[in-house]
């Protein structure tokens, strides 16, 4: 099955949190409950816009992004795999390895 996200939604993956940042910083259970490391699945085409213009989502497939808490976005799972729905407001900065 695949999933298709409509409006400015974004298809995600959780990763699992790491304890340790690549530099050596230990990251206590409350900044990882924070924010979370996903990976872009699927992205909707964007939202219009009061004058009509078409704003497209900030991020595309395949990158690793920073969203809000745990509580951000809508849970799926979809033949066994956990996903998560969100709005590309949500998304607070995308990671570069």
């Amino acid at each position: 099955m695949k999933i298709k996200p409509i409006s400015d939604k974004v298809v995600l993956k959780l990763l699992d949190p790491k304890e340790k940042t690549s530099g050596g910083i230990y990251l206590p259970d409350e900044a990882q409950e924070e924010t979370h490391l996903a990976e872009v699945i699927a992205v909707g085409e964007g939202r219009f816009s009061e004058s009509g213009q078409l704003i497209k989502p900030g991020v595309k497939k395949g990158q690793k992004v920073l969203i809000k808490g745990k509580w951000a976005g809508d849970n799926v799972t979809i033949d066994g795999v956990e996903y998560k729905i969100v709005s590309d407001t949500d998304i607070l900065a995308v990671v570069e390895d």
